[in-house]
């Protein structure tokens, strides 16, 4: 009789690292494979364009998760997912990354006695005020099986207590699917109009999202005046998440934004077309996660806006720099940036992480 195992997913980072390691399990006659879809990112670009773009099926089962808080989100996330973990049977679930998802997957698994498998284990920024952090610590004590991407993941979770014999250093699942689509989002076709503005020209990308930097009105005018204050020889590319458009309107900044001269703004943009600018651009700048290890891996500069990062490998390789939107020297160090671009040692981060973790999964399950 085959195992069954359940993939749960809720966000973009989710799904890409969903994705390489989904491929790999289908290929394997003793494993039946579901996904679950919890609904947390609704947006095509988004969410539903990383199941055709990278070529995995419509979720088995789609939650539609809802609440106006993360604790809500995952109440009801985790209310949503109870019956389909039961009824399905399932040997192993897995989760990934920090997202409400995760850490709803984890505890419906753990009560429902089911082994849990935690991909990007490990990883900490120690600051509890954000929820990511929560979620992260509380699926690792709960898991099974903890499949580690960078060195500070196997020591933060020593240092915790956790027996080695659940730890597992794997790699980077979100280089190998970087590696598995690379001829699809190097060679993608971008919009007519934007390709004809940045032709030829030298760009900036830059990405915000984070609730410290964008749900605060003085926070989101701070990024906008960092944004501005970028020579107007450079061009800035600014793909909206749908959070940060939500508080540009409601807080009136919609205006300042616009009268950036040298910005461009997008809707958000699909996972093909933003790895083909980040390959093409001068500098990303940033408060994402995921986004500080796929600059390192392309050897790209990277200025994260963050008093943190729970990916500290990408600090040490010389390409991304942290920097408080609060700092007043923020200004300075863009217009200054002196970001190595030496390509430091990233072990496994490569295109045989999926290979790695079936590995432990035939050995668990």
């Amino acid at each position: 009789m085959k195992k069954r195992i359940l993939l749960v997913g809720g966000t973009r980072p989710n799904f890409i690292k969903l994705a390489p390691l989904y491929h790999q399990l289908t290929k394997e006659d003793s494993l039946s494979i579901e996904i679950c879809h919890t609904g947390q990112h609704y947006d095509w670009n988004m969410s539903g364009a990383f199941f055709e773009m990278l070529d995995i099926p419509q979720a088995h089962h789609f939650l539609g998760s809802q609440g106006t808080s993360v604790s809500t989100v995952i109440g009801d996330t985790i209310s949503r997912l109870d019956p389909v973990i039961q009824k399905g049977k399932y040997d192993l679930v897995i989760v990934f990354g920090d997202v409400n998802a995760t850490i709803a997957g984890a505890i419906v698994a753990g009560h429902n006695h089911i082994q849990v498998m935690h991909v990007e284990a490990g990883l900490r920024s120690f600051d509890r005020t954000m929820p990511e952090e929560i979620n992260r610590v509380l699926t690792d004590h709960i898991s099974d099986h903890l499949m580690v991407s960078e060195q500070s993941g196997i020591d933060n979770l020593m240092n915790e207590g956790i027996s080695t014999d659940k730890i597992h250093f794997v790699g980077n699942l979100m280089i190998e699917c970087l590696l598995m689509f690379q001829d699809n989002w190097r060679h993608i076709v971008l919009d007519w109009e934007l390709e004809k503005k940045i032709k030829d020209k030298e760009f900036f990308l830059s990405t915000f999202h984070r609730p410290e930097n964008v749900d605060n009105p003085k926070a989101l005018k701070k990024v906008i005046d960092i944004l501005g204050s970028i020579p107007d020889s450079k061009l800035i590319i600014l793909p909206l998440h749908p959070r940060t458009h939500g508080r540009l309107e409601e807080f009136g900044l919609m205006e300042n934004l616009h009268q950036i001269d040298n910005l461009i703004v997008t809707s958000p943009m699909s996972y093909f077309e933003f790895l083909h600018l980040v390959s093409r651009s001068q500098m990303v700048i940033t408060d994402s996660g995921g986004i500080q290890e796929e600059t390192s891996f392309l050897n790209v500069p990277c200025l994260t806006f963050r008093k943190n990062t729970e990916r500290p490998i990408t600090i040490h390789s010389g390409t991304n720099r942290l920097m408080d939107i609060n700092n007043p020297d923020s200004l300075e160090a863009l217009n200054s940036l002196a970001v190595s671009k030496s390509h430091a040692d990233l072990p496994f981060w490569d295109n045989e992480v999926s290979q790695r973790i079936i590995k432990v999964i035939k050995s668990s399950i």
